[in-house]
This record gives structure tokens, sequence and C-alpha cells, in this order.
């Protein structure tokens, strides 16, 4: 999921194929990860969980709650006393578990430091990826080395968005998470100097730049694998070897969280697939294939999607349409003319530019004010803008067709380059599906000229 530029699926074929996770003689595998009910797997998503049986009852995966790396989301005056000492627990019990446990000044950085979480996070994977052994050999096995995330894309990557307002927020993000580095180094010396020593004492080479560049690999790591959940009452981000592989869909078909028993950390099927928009009237249970689903955000636009976790999906039902299109019609055309003409659309099964009638209705004129004259000339104004923003882009849709469609058979592009591209295709695509509903929105008016 974490470099994903295919939308998400919910099943996946019979021709799947499953990989073993963690080799049974690796040093991983005293991570403890089980799959009851699921397996990892190649799918329409790339790498992924997919379920092995029908059993809504078994767990999907689950990993030990002693070896997962945790840290408090609140820490300081607003945080969780009973929270904090359970986390300082887990990493107590690190050394029964794992054979070695983070030294006190990590720990108390981890729990109590006034720093972002993810920063908080990719410290305690730093130090756990350098340190200990299990940890380190699930990084190489199955941890990415490379993340796609848009915050750390080069300007060439970021010039191929052709969006000004995402490039900026990029460059934005990026910027504050590389200041990560500044504050570790003002504020907690003595941490830096403990993840200095274990990474010397692992990867040898490097020194600083060395340590700062992993330090960056693991804050993206953050990003892209950290789940939510309680532990001693209070929130924690989460950061859990097997669970950590289920991918992305906005019809998420499971839930995580801390085991009943609390003695681990699971991944299990739910019955009423939970979306933002409620449950589902009819219970479903797994199917074998079927690929295991967790939401990143029920809200997330593809910007977001994106410059986090690397990834853009096609219809994003998050995504909004350009202001400057629809501000030239607001509170002008009427919302009747819109919403016969998004019943239009649905009728013909014609998904995005219904999509963007609906976008249109929020700022449609609810009165019934106004007549057909006042509702054309919005409709032209409205077209004149999706023209001029269609024509500012640098490149057209077909142009960006001919580009992928190249690449994938020459493989020219970085899967990031690739992203900003489909990125940009879809914005265009989006201006053409609002055109297409003006167009809907004038023949309904002119049809009621003639009829009268």
């Amino acid at each position: 999921h974490r470099s994903r530029c295919a939308e998400p699926r919910r099943t996946l074929s019979r021709a799947c194929s499953t990989i073993a996770a963690v080799a049974s003689t690796s040093e991983s595998s005293k991570l403890g990860i089980a799959f009851p009910a699921s397996a990892p797997g190649e799918g329409v998503n790339g790498r992924g969980l997919f379920c092995t049986g029908e059993d809504p009852a078994l767990p999907l995966a689950k990993t030990p709650l002693g070896v997962v790396v945790c840290v408090p989301e609140l820490v300081g005056a607003g945080g969780c006393e009973a929270c904090v000492d359970a986390v300082r627990s887990l990493y107590e019990n690190w050394g029964d578990t794992l054979g070695v446990a983070p030294p006190k000044l990590v720990v108390d950085f981890l729990t109590q430091a006034e720093m972002p979480k993810d920063l908080r996070v990719a410290v305690a994977l730093v130090w756990a990826t350098q340190s200990v052994p299990a940890w380190r050999a699930y990084r190489v096995e199955t941890l990415p080395q490379n993340f796609d995330s848009l915050y750390l894309a080069n300007d060439d990557e970021l010039d191929a968005l052709q969006d000004e307002s995402v490039r900026r927020m990029a460059v934005g993000s990026g910027a504050n998470y590389d200041a990560g580095w500044t504050q570790l180094n003002g504020q907690y010396p003595e941490v830096v100097t403990a993840l200095q020593n274990a990474f010397d004492s692992n990867a040898g080479e490097g020194g600083e730049a060395g340590l700062q560049k992993d330090l960056r690999w693991a804050r993206a790591c953050a990003h892209t694998r950290a789940m939510s959940g309680l532990l001693g009452g209070g929130a924690c981000a989460f950061v859990v070897p097997g669970v950590d592989l289920a991918n992305h869909s906005f019809t998420p078909n499971t839930v995580f969280a801390v085991a009943p028993d609390g003695d681990s950390f699971q991944l299990v099927w739910d019955m009423e697939w939970s979306t933002a928009a409620g449950k589902r009237l009819e219970k479903q249970p797994p199917s074998e294939n079927d690929e295991v689903l967790i939401c990143y955000g029920a809200r997330m636009p593809s910007a977001l999607l994106m410059l986090h976790y690397g990834f853009f999906i096609n219809d994003n039902p998050n995504d909004q349409l350009p202001m400057e299109l629809m501000l030239p019609g607001a509170r002008k055309i009427r919302s009747s003319s819109v919403a016969k003409a998004g019943k239009s659309l649905s009728d013909l099964n014609e998904q995005k530019p219904e999509w963007a009638a609906r976008q249109m209705m929020a700022l449609a004129n609810p009165t019934g004010a106004g007549d057909d004259t006042s509702d054309l000339n919005a409709i032209e104004a409205m077209r004149t803008a999706s023209d001029t923003c269609l024509n500012s882009f640098p490149t057209t849709i077909e142009e960006d067709e001919l580009l992928l469609s190249s690449h994938g058979v020459e493989k020219t592009m970085t899967p990031r380059f690739e992203m900003c591209v489909r990125y940009r295709l879809s914005q265009k695509r989006n201006v053409v599906a609002f055109t297409r509903f003006l167009d809907k929105a004038q023949e309904g008016l002119s049809l009621e000229e003639e009829s009268s």
C-alpha cells in the first residue's frame, strides 16, 4: 500500500500468489508474527495480506505486544500516566522477548518528550532496527528500503505534479520534517548519541550523515506504517510487524487493535465493513483470497495520501474540484438545475460528471431565485473558467496518457514521478467531468425552453 498508484480493490482473483513474510529460520521469527487466517502475498495493490479461510472469528494477523514499537500519542500535561506506565513496561519486557531493551534515556524520550509522535516513533524505529536483531532482520526482509512519500520528492517530481499548491505543501512538509533532526540534536543530544552508537555498532560507517539519513527513513516508515490503538487507557501510535502489511481502502474490511487479553496487537475481520458512511446493512464474512484492507484515513484527499503515504488512488471520494471552476456560478445557478443534471448523469451511469454535479450542489442557489437565463449565464461563466484551467496545464490529457503508456513498456519513470503524473492527469479529467456536467445542465435548460 505504501507506494500504490492503482486503485485498491476489495478482492483478489484465485490466481493470487502468497509468499512467506518471514522465514522461520530468520532472526525476525523471534517477533512472533502469526497469520492465523491470512497470508502475505502479491495482488493488484502489490504486496499485502490475503484471507486464507472463511472464519471471521479467527484473527487475520497478530503480533505479541511485547515486541511492537509504541509511543503515547499525547505527552506532557495532556498525557495519560497509566498509558505512559504501560508503554514503559512494554519496553522493559523487550529484554525478555527480544534479548535487548532500549536504554532508559531513549524510553524517557519516547514517553515524555514533547516532540511530534512521528518523530518519537522514528527514534524508536532507528534504535530497534539498529540494536535488536529481530527488528533488524524484519527491516531487511520486509520493510521498504525507500518510500515514495511526496515530501521526499525532488524538483523534477514536484514539477510533474503541475499543481503549485500541492508542491508548496510537499516542500513545506519536507522542510518541517528535516527540522526534526535539528530539534533532536539541540534538545536531546543524549538521545542522538545513543542512536549514533547503535548506528555505528551496526552499520559501521556513515557517521552523523548516515544516522540522519536513517532517521529520515524511519520517519517515513512511521508515516506509512504506524497504527493507532489504546494501551493503558491512552491513545498510542504502534508499528506492528506483520499487521503493518495490510493495504488501504476507503471501504476497509478489517479493524485493528490491542487484543482484549492485552497480549497481542491483532487484525480481525469486520463483518459489517465499517466505512465513513456507517455500517453495511448486510454482514459479510471473509472469502478465501479476499484482500485484507484497513483505512489510513476516511477523509484523506489524494494530496495527503501522496504526501504521507506515497500512493495515489483514482476517483478518490475525498477529492474536490478546484474552487475557481465553481465560484463563477456559486449561489447563482439554481440547485434545481444542478439536481436535474445530476439525475440525468446518474441515469446514464456517468459517475465522474455526476460526482462533479454533487460538488456543485453544495454551492448552488437553494432559494429558487433566478431563471433559465441566469442559470445559462452562470454555466457559461463556469465553462470559461474550466477552459482557462485546462489550458493552464503545461501538458494535455493525451500527452499524459501517452507518457504513462510508454512508461508501462519502457519503465522510464520513478514510482513517485509516475504517481505525480497520474495525479495531474486525474485533475484534468476532473475538469473535463465538470465540463460534461455543465453540458448536461445546459442541455436540460434548453429542453425546457423548447418544450415551453
